[in-house]
């Protein structure tokens, strides 16, 4: 009540010697503590402008780099469209009134380009399956003759031999023992000769037909 406070250096240990305490008046402490609070305040606050002026200046610097960054692009483009070569699609693609228009076209071409070519090769798919169909007639049909060649080859040795056993039967009958021999070896010559031009004659047979069938397939695989 007095405006008098008593304050200790040590505030966890009471003392009762009070021989050398100074007594100053509460409104000096309050005035003091006023002063306290203003000058803490005033370094918040130049603190607080302290930092906000060099959040500005870093604020600034990224700016700048990326002023700096965003011209160095806009060189870089502007000598990609210094060397750019101009040609006649691209001269024509700038200065067309309706590019959209154009282009569409351009589309539409394509499209009956496409419709086309589809065209083209459904009908080579189709001539080439006609091709195929009549070559694999051609081929059961060749090898339907070389069956009836076989057959008649057949046959040919059967009559070879029977003609050789009467031609032996005959000479033995006819000849003397003295000329027996020699007629004989006459009469089979005859007979080989007589075999070898027949085998040979199926051999050339054989062969056109398997000429034949060679030519029909490298032309399917040309044609393919």
């Amino acid at each position: 009540s007095s405006g008098i406070n008593a304050e200790y250096g040590d505030p966890g240990v009471f003392s009762t010697k009070f021989e050398q305490a100074l007594l100053i008046h509460r409104s000096v402490i309050e005035d003091l503590n006023s002063q306290i609070v203003t000058l803490g305040e005033a370094k918040v606050s130049a603190m607080v402008d302290c930092k906000d002026y060099y959040k500005n200046i870093h604020l600034l610097e990224w700016e700048h780099e990326k002023m700096m960054m965003e011209g160095e692009d806009l060189n870089t483009k502007t000598r990609d469209i210094q060397t750019l070569r101009v040609t006649k699609e691209l001269q024509v693609f700038l200065f067309a009134e309706n590019n959209q228009q154009r282009m569409q076209k351009e589309i539409q071409t394509l499209e009956k380009t496409i419709k086309l070519n589809e065209n083209m090769h459904k009908r080579k798919v189709s001539d080439k399956k006609r091709i195929l169909d009549r070559l694999n007639a051609l081929i059961r049909e060749k090898e339907s003759e070389c069956g009836v060649l076989d057959a008649e080859l057949k046959e040919l040795a059967v009559s070879l031999v029977e003609r050789q056993q009467i031609q032996e039967a005959c000479v033995a009958d006819l000849t003397p023992a003295a000329n027996q021999r020699m007629k004989d070896i006459v009469a089979r010559r005859k007979l080989v000769d007589l075999a070898k031009s027949q085998s040979q004659e199926v051999a050339v047979l054989r062969a056109e037909v398997e000429r034949l069938r060679m030519k029909t397939f490298p032309a399917l695989v040309q044609n393919n």
